[in-house]
């Protein structure tokens, strides 16, 4: 018996979460490599805050994290120096994992990209810059005063982990413990707000408190997304920039200017965008 009809009336498999974001992101392949780099072209003013922080940070980091033995070569004459070339490296490491982890960023134009990821997650994009406009004009406000809460919540936590961790005591380092977790389930929650922001008519007070309550209530999938954010906003471009190779320093260039910060955020958004819809209000 032929049953080609009843093979053609069959449903299609419905596909899951993980492969809808994949098909969503590769379908807005272009846009989402244009929002990276615009990201980053936008971001200069942040890029300049950035540097000023890695040049107070760094000096005292480094010693706490270990990072004296990726930027230290030996002389001639058997003398340990510091090389400049590798300081530059770690100086762009600790900058950009800083900007793209939106702990320091311009929130109104993040606000425009949200909204642009928003777009592409729910298929209802315009374009490219309408969705990034209309995502400045409708919540520049509550977008400028995230940015500040952005700032000083990043440099409170790394003079805490500085502080604590310098101590050299076992209390010190479990307490400077706790403040990088608080430091990672920051990034977090500031990615968390930007999405709900342009997804809701929320107060930023009460945007604040769901994303927080969302961080704790979902922790398990936190973890593993606060993994991800490990590995690809800090562990990667870690390894890829100490090794100090032309090779892996054009991947860095190539991932983290076309591909690696909009997919991420992407990922944020579409994950963001999953928990909102199943468990935040809309309404103010």
């Amino acid at each position: 018996m032929n049953r080609t009809d009843i093979d053609n009336d069959t449903p299609a498999t419905p596909k899951g979460p993980l492969v809808r974001f994949f098909m969503s992101g590769w379908s807005n392949l272009v846009r989402m490599m244009g929002v990276n780099v615009l990201f980053i072209i936008f971001n200069i003013p942040a890029l300049a805050l950035c540097y000023y922080m890695a040049a107070v940070f760094i000096p005292m980091l480094a010693p706490v994290m270990k990072w004296d033995v990726f930027i230290t070569i030996t002389e001639t004459d058997g003398s340990e120096v510091i090389s400049y070339q590798l300081l530059l490296l770690l100086v762009v490491f600790f900058v950009m994992a800083l900007l793209s982890s939106l702990l320091i960023c311009i929130g109104p134009f993040q606000a425009g990209f949200s909204q642009v990821y928003k777009g592409i997650r729910t298929n209802t994009s315009v374009s490219l810059f309408s969705d990034f406009k209309r995502g400045i004009k409708e919540n520049w406000g509550k977008s400028l005063v995230a940015m500040l809460i952005g700032i000083v919540l990043t440099i409170v936590f790394l003079i805490a982990i500085v502080f604590y961790a310098s101590l050299g005591s076992q209390s010190g380092i479990v307490v400077a413990m706790i403040f990088g977790i608080l430091f990672f389930a920051f990034i977090l929650i500031q990615n968390f707000v930007y999405n709900m922001m342009v997804a809701t008519d929320l107060k930023l007070s009460k945007i604040y408190k769901n994303a927080i309550l969302l961080v704790l209530l979902r922790f398990g999938p936190c973890l593993g997304l606060a993994l991800l954010v490990i590995i690809f906003y800090f562990a990667v471009p870690f390894f890829l920039l100490m090794s100090a190779s032309y090779l892996t320093l054009g991947i860095y260039l190539f991932l983290y200017s076309f591909v690696v910060i909009s997919w991420m955020q992407y990922f944020m958004s579409y994950y963001t965008g999953k928990l909102i819809d199943k468990y935040v209000s809309t309404d103010d």
